[in-house]
């Protein structure tokens, strides 16, 4: 199995694809924490290197892809490094505090116990906070869209598969970030920043071009839409949700308007990128329409 550990910074359709891999191929990453691997208890954000700040992995290519090809990544084992660290600093988060503040915890069993009371038991919830392919336009690792990004989605995890539509020849597959547990919205800026070792595989389906990332996990389908707020997210995503339901089930738009209306799961990703994230899925079983055809190669 081949192991790559390229770090880039930018994002950019002329980026140079340092490795290509075959559908169907396993394959691991090698990810570093979203400080570089700089943060520490104790030491201050100003003392970073800023140009080492938010690495991801890539950017691979996968043999064959296309532009408007569905590029389906498999996500097959997370391994995180035994510690992670979460810390906010000024400008960042809901609250963002005066100075800089890091703490240490454990990545399989964190626990808090910063106070006088009995420790706090933290849910693990290891995934990808920033998963995608080769955006259009440059961008950089901290931004999110159409071609992925820094979603920062729980459900980007173990056994999911992420399905985003390729931008440019080869796709351009990136990943970072990884979290060893996050609460809804990210608020304070992190979740459990931690480095990583991803084991993936892609598939390749051509005829589907999914508007927003996909994830299906646990079985279900979910898409990722992104907005400068929170409402605009939310109405570009129940209109997807309305076009996609109304085609899959022969329903007229109002009529799907209604049904999405009745079905709509909605969850928070985060609050503090520029722009915002939802996850959003549908019950009933309607989900179905949101998700790939039966078609892979």
């Amino acid at each position: 199995m081949r192991v790559f550990r390229d770090q880039i910074y930018a994002l950019s359709p002329e980026l140079a694809l340092s490795n290509t891999v075959s559908a169907g191929e396993v394959f691991s990453c090698v990810t570093l924490d979203a400080s570089g691997n700089q943060i520490a208890e104790g030491r201050n954000h100003a003392d970073l290197d800023s140009a080492r700040v938010f690495p991801v992995n890539g950017a691979l290519g996968v043999a064959g892809v296309q532009v408007g090809d569905a590029v389906g990544i498999s996500i097959r084992s997370i391994a995180a490094s035994p510690w992670g660290h979460t810390w906010t600093r000024p400008g960042l988060g809901v609250n963002a505090p005066p100075e800089s503040h890091v703490r240490r915890l454990s990545a399989q069993h964190p626990t808090i116990g910063w106070g006088s009371g009995a420790p706090i038991s933290v849910p693990p919830q290891l995934h990808i906070g920033t998963i995608g392919l080769l955006p259009a336009v440059g961008q950089q690792p901290r931004t999110l869209g159409s071609y992925g990004g820094n979603l920062d989605s729980v459900l980007a995890r173990s056994g999911s598969t992420v399905w985003i539509t390729a931008q440019v020849p080869g796709g351009g597959l990136f990943l970072g970030d990884v979290h060893a547990a996050m609460g809804d919205a990210e608020v304070c800026g992190t979740g459990i920043e931690v480095a990583a070792e991803v084991q993936l595989s892609v598939r390749v389906q051509s005829g589907w071009a999914p508007r927003f990332a996909t994830i299906d996990s646990d079985s279900k389908y979910w898409i990722i839409v992104t907005g400068d707020t929170f409402d605009e997210a939310l109405r570009s995503g129940v209109s997807e949700c309305t076009r996609l339901l109304a085609a899959h089930a022969g329903m007229t738009q109002p009529d799907a308007y209604l049904a999405v209306g009745l079905l709509l799961e909605v969850r928070v990703c985060q609050v503090v990128n520029p722009r915002r994230s939802l996850a959003l899925s549908l019950t009933g079983a309607a989900d179905t329409a949101l998700g790939p055809s039966s078609t892979t190669r």
